[in-house]
């Protein structure tokens, strides 16, 4: 979402480390991250040399500074957010798993099992004779 590349990297490492606590849908977390580059911009009009104690400062920490929006989410839609956030997970790593246990099998039968020594057993027999 970052999209004027006027921002210092310290800048850019504070919109990023809020952005990774903001666990809420997307469209919330878009609309805060433009208010949020708005707001930084705005304080970098005022302290062009800004760095990311200075944002601390001002906006606090990105953990405090996520949780404040957070707080503007009703917790039903956060629990209903974080619910399918697991079961997507849940999902993917069962597509992984499934997609690694095909390609177990199917190198096993075209590699493995083709160069397999066939051995075939012949009975030897000896006959005593008698004299």
């Amino acid at each position: 979402m970052i999209r004027d590349n006027h921002f210092t990297k310290p800048i850019i490492s504070y919109i990023r480390d809020t952005k990774r606590f903001l666990i809420c849908p997307r469209n919330y977390r878009r609309d805060f991250m433009a208010d949020m580059e708005k707001d930084i911009q705005q304080f970098l009009l005022e302290n062009s040399s800004a760095e990311y104690n200075d944002m601390v400062d001002y906006f606090g920490t990105p953990a405090e500074l996520a949780q404040l929006y957070l707080e503007n989410i009703s917790p039903e839609e956060r629990t209903t957010y974080t619910a399918r956030k697991k079961l997507f997970t849940k999902f993917k790593c069962s597509i992984l798993f499934l997609m690694f246990a095909v390609s177990v099998t199917c190198f096993y039968f075209n590699y493995i099992k083709p160069r397999e020594l066939k051995v075939i057993y012949i009975e030897e027999s000896l006959e005593v004779q008698e004299k």
